[in-house]
């Protein structure tokens, strides 16, 4: 469970499991731990416990700094995600008073003053502590493509190797890698539970907002259409598959699943987020096969051997690897499976990489069912001034590339383009927000059967 504290709030989880999960029985239902015995300022108590130590006492009449001018205005904010208490960036350099004081410790005093902290949160089974940071989207000039969290600054406990891994090419990590590895876990959104690596893969809490808008929750209830009857022309969810672009650790894949579609098919790079989703495929009890794409775009295993060797319990298909391979993959996947009759029409496509998903969107036109058409859900980090503008860039762009895509089927035409829903999920930046375009698409007259 993710449980958050700031000035004004006091600990609560992010997400409590109200049962209604299909995937949890009672005797396996996360458990609410147990609260601190001062649970508004739990963080400070750690503080002030190390404050109190006479070689603290001494470092403060050293630096000039009065007692109670520190223990005034010391930081509150924390999450903690099992069994990492994860701190802000500032936890350790504001105010001011407080920044001088960390600055002096030595070391030793710095390895006390995180155990004092981690002690006070036992109750949680908190066992590590880290300083968070933005996930950069470049490291020593070159782009940041699997999203590593490189700004994490580990402070207590063991985290593994800061290393990268030498199991495998191109930073991938070995089996003995992932073994290894320190993973951390979270609940959210009725019972869904999620695993990461946080060393080498990032979460994003605030994308609980529209996890919650795929699930048919929360403000934006019923904006997420395509996945009911009445716009599936009749159909049910559990008819139809959905494919995630940048799946990474489930973020959108395990509510999508939770949902009842038939299939998630999705790509991921990172083999650490890779791992992450398997575990959290295994804890929800969702079948997972995970299939390596090579280099030259071909498979680890034969198209047939995949298609067969696939069972109804296989909720979820993950490529790792490059997603510019992804529509061919899948054309050669559907020509299997319809001549078997197995397959399930991709009605969603969902691409949610930041600040821009462009790159994908050749792949997920020629991806969506070509007869009866869906929806692309385009994730952007847009200037709110700008948001109409990018819409409609949106609209023009992707009109253009499903028309090619119906050229090439020998289909006249054009297809129907439209924006149903724009959900603002959270600032990115000061006047740049998040957006998820809900980019519906229709076929030409005559396409669908």
């Amino acid at each position: 469970m993710i449980f958050e504290m700031n000035s004004k709030a006091t600990i609560k989880p992010k997400c409590s499991n109200d049962g209604r999960s299909e995937q949890n029985s009672d005797h396996d239902r996360p458990k609410r731990p147990r609260k601190p015995a001062n649970n508004t300022h739990a963080l400070q108590v750690g503080i002030r416990d190390f404050l109190s130590i006479p070689s603290s006492q001494s470092l403060l009449r050293e630096l000039a700094i009065p007692t109670e001018t520190i223990t005034k205005s010391l930081p509150k904010r924390f999450t903690v995600y099992e069994p990492l208490l994860l701190l802000p960036a500032n936890a350790f350099n504001a105010p001011p008073e407080w920044g001088s004081f960390c600055a002096a410790l030595s070391p030793e005093q710095k390895s006390s003053l995180y155990d004092s902290i981690a002690k006070t949160f036992h109750r949680f089974d908190v066992t590590h502590v880290a300083v968070n940071a933005p996930i950069a989207l470049s490291t020593q000039g070159q782009e940041n493509r699997m999203r590593s969290p490189t700004g994490l600054i580990p402070l207590h406990g063991d985290f593994g190797s800061l290393c990268a891994p030498t199991g495998e090419e191109n930073g991938q990590p070995s089996q003995a890698d992932l073994e290894r590895a320190f993973w951390v876990q979270t609940v959210q959104n009725h019972g869904i539970k999620q695993f990461w690596a946080p060393l080498h893969t990032m979460f994003s809490r605030g994308n609980v907002k529209e996890k919650a808008r795929i699930l048919g929750e929360g403000p934006s209830q019923g904006t997420f259409v395509g996945l009911d009857e009445q716009s599936l022309e009749g159909r049910k969810s559990s008819d139809i598959a959905v494919v995630d672009m940048y799946a990474g650790i489930g973020y959108f894949v395990f509510s999508y699943l939770k949902r009842g579609v038939k299939r998630v098919w999705g790509w991921e790079l990172n083999g650490w987020s890779v791992e992450g989703l398997r575990r959290g495929c295994e804890a929800n009890r969702w079948g997972c096969r995970i299939v390596r794409v090579l280099e030259d775009g071909k498979l680890d295993t034969t198209i047939e051997h995949l298609v067969d060797s696939l069972s109804a319990q296989d909720r979820v298909v993950i490529f790792h690897g490059d997603n510019r391979f992804a529509a061919d993959i899948l054309a050669q996947i559907q020509q299997v499976m319809e001549a078997q009759k197995i397959w399930n029409p991709v009605r969603h496509v969902n691409l949610g990489l930041l600040p821009s998903s462009q790159p994908s969107w050749n792949n997920a036109c020629k991806i969506l069912d070509y007869q009866r058409g869906g929806w692309i859900h385009v994730h952007e980090n847009v200037d709110v001034r700008r948001t109409e503008q990018m819409k409609e860039g949106i609209i023009n762009q992707m009109t253009e590339l499903r028309k090619s895509v119906y050229s090439e089927c020998g289909i006249p035409g054009s297809p129907f383009v439209d924006c149903c829903h724009i959900e603002h999920v959270k600032t990115y930046a000061p006047g740049v927000m998040h957006c998820v375009f809900d980019i519906r698409v229709s076929p030409p007259q005559g396409a669908h059967t």
